[in-house]
């Protein structure tokens, strides 16, 4: 092989054989490539040899052909010997038995060559010069078509070329006519235009092999690292895993103390105080408050990666949902300064209310937060028989750098030192999360420094008939109530909360205590139910929240309403209740969510209570 050649297509490392010795696997792979062209040689070789038997009948005698044949016959003996031999080396053999195979196939090329060239001696007659042009169309047939069997070996093709044309230009170097010695180094010549042939096609062989090698050395790295990306990739699951699993057991305990505080506070602001009493109970509540936007943030997204939340899609007037965006905001705007507008619109959108309404609120939010002068639009534009929601503001803008990363989580654009004021990063992501679930996208055009338009494409749906409902009652008035939960001050908190309510609170420690106060209720209250029953979700013993609402369920005077309260934001939680059926309520409770709470199961607890009467 050319150093050229070397050069285009590097061989793949040497590999050590059990000899101690080291062998280019390109070259192994010739030597075995070369021995699976040996069965089609010996077929081509048999047609030359029946090509000369029969040109040379009509001129020389059957004896002569015999023994020439009878030489040819011995060389290819020797050559099945030496198949024979091959098969014996094994795939994990050394490569010191390849390349003595190798030689010894060389040692049969110069034996061949020996045999050819001797025709020139036999067949040869100079008072018939046919004989020689006939000779020389068979030696000639058989050289050029040995290159390309033989480019896997040269050294085999110079041997066997240069014994034919070596005895052939003797022969003619014997005969003493010029003519005779012009043909002879014209046959030399054309042995060294095979040579070159044998040599390109080496050249192109074995860098064919190279790139084999190389291919299948870049597919087993291949597969190293794709065995790699998948160990790591396991690795993330499982560290994500742990993850999530420490940040609700972490959860929990974070969110106890502050959900008794938050009990506390409530309370505390229902208390007659003065002035300065009630600024401190309010700046208790505000923290409180901001604790608890942090926890509903990451509880967000822990739900939404639990697969928990659905879509039920309902008719929905686009007016009807910017009424309620403005009885939010527009006293945030006020005070802020700025110009908040809600364009009046009579479309409608086929969509989730409670899904839309959170993915609104969280744009508005957030152009508030980023709009220093000027002013918010929010609108509802038809496109192609959708409706587009958008939220355009002349706030600071987003870069073009920036805007694919808007919707990860806890990402802020501007906000280096983590300003509380200025939001944690979860709501853009908890809204592209709930577009989703929609089965839509929110998609952003910004300027940077010029503001930014946000907008929302839900499919058009026909007006629906509403019908006006009356104001709620408030139903907790003689409420029975009965709350599970371990912490001491969880369950003195609520109890100060719920009386000042008008509720009848009785809470416990764990299960034994719930059943044994069901039991003596029943006994002595002659019947008497609790309408509620909250349970938290972490208890001592092995029974958790929703083991106890099931157990509790099925006892005689159960409670006709349960609640799951707690503090975990682990999917597998939200999962669990929500294949239940049992509601869930996470900790802080502000006292007006659960005020809202309870009115709501004690309207389902009335229901049931009318249903079962009626039967």
């Amino acid at each position: 092989m050319s150093a050229a050649g070397e050069a285009l297509a590097p061989a793949p490392a040497p590999t050590p054989t059990s000899a101690g010795l080291r062998i280019d696997p390109v070259r192994a792979e010739c030597i075995r490539t070369l021995f699976q062209q040996i069965p089609a040689s010996i077929t081509a070789a048999g047609v030359v040899m029946l090509y000369i038997c029969a040109t040379a009948a009509p001129f020389h005698s059957w004896r002569r052909i015999g023994l020439w044949l009878s030489i040819q016959l011995s060389t290819q003996l020797f050559r099945l010997w030496l198949v024979a031999r091959y098969r014996r080396i094994s795939a994990s053999d050394d490569g010191t038995r390849l390349e003595a195979a190798a030689r010894l196939n060389s040692l049969y090329m110069l034996s061949a060559g020996l045999a050819w060239g001797s025709t020139a001696f036999f067949f040869m007659d100079v008072r018939q010069p046919i004989t020689v042009a006939l000779t020389l169309c068979g030696l000639y047939g058989v050289t050029g078509g040995s290159v390309p069997g033989n480019a896997y070996n040269p050294q085999g093709l110079y041997a066997f070329i240069g014994a034919v044309f070596g005895l052939v230009m003797l022969r003619f170097l014997l005969i003493g006519q010029y003519a005779y010695d012009v043909l002879g180094l014209a046959s030399i010549g054309y042995s060294g235009i095979l040579v070159m042939f044998c040599r390109v096609q080496n050249r192109e062989l074995k860098e064919g092999f190279a790139i084999r090698f190389e291919n299948r050395r870049l597919l087993a790295a291949l597969e190293v690292e794709k065995a790699e990306a998948e160990a790591a990739r396991a690795r993330a699951e499982k560290a994500n895993l742990a993850k999530s699993q420490l940040l609700a057991a972490a959860s929990h305990d974070l969110r106890q103390p502050l959900h008794a505080l938050s009990l506390f506070s409530g309370s505390l602001q229902s208390l007659a105080l003065d002035d300065e009493a009630k600024d401190v109970a309010s700046r208790i509540q505000a923290n409180v408050a901001a604790m608890e936007k942090l926890f509903n943030g990451l509880l967000d997204i822990s739900r939404l990666e639990a697969g928990v939340v659905q879509s039920h899609r309902e008719p929905i007037s686009c007016q009807d949902l910017f009424d309620r965006l403005a009885g939010y905001f527009d006293p945030v705007a006020e005070q802020q300064g700025l110009d908040l507008r809600f364009r009046d619109t009579d479309h409608w959108i086929d969509s989730d209310a409670a899904l839309t309404e959170q993915i609104c609120v969280n744009l508005v939010t957030n152009a508030l937060r980023y709009t220093r002068t000027g002013g918010i639009l929010v609108a509802a534009r038809r496109r192609q028989g959708r409706v587009s929601i958008e939220v355009s503001d002349t706030g600071v803008g987003i870069a073009r750098a920036d805007q694919g990363r808007i919707f990860d989580e806890f990402v802020q654009i501007g906000n280096p030192e983590r300003d509380r004021s200025k939001g944690l990063g979860l709501g853009l992501a908890i809204a592209q999360r709930l577009a989703a679930i929609l089965e839509s996208r929110i998609e952003i055009s910004s300027v940077e420094g010029r503001g930014s338009r946000f907008s929302l494409s839900l499919p058009g749906a026909e007006p629906a008939k509403v019908p006006k409902t009356a104001t709620a009652p408030d139903l907790m008035q003689g409420m029975r109530l009965l709350l599970v939960d371990d912490d001491a001050m969880v369950r003195e908190g609520a109890g100060l909360l719920l009386r000042r309510w008008g509720v009848e609170a009785a809470a416990v420690p764990d299960l034994a205590a719930a059943e044994a106060l069901i039991a003596e209720q029943l006994k002595d209250a002659g019947g008497a139910r609790f309408d509620i029953c909250l349970a938290d979700y972490r208890l001592p013993g092995d029974v958790n929240g929703l083991g106890v609402i099931a157990r509790l369920a099925g006892l005689a005077g159960a409670p006709r309403s349960f609640c799951l309260v707690t503090g975990d934001m682990g999917p597998e939680v939200l999962a669990a209740a929500d294949a239940a059926g049992v509601p869930i309520i996470h900790k802080p409770l502000h006292p007006a969510r659960l005020r809202a709470l309870l009115n709501h199961l004690a309207a389902g607890a009335t229901e049931r209570r009318g249903h079962a009467r009626a039967g």
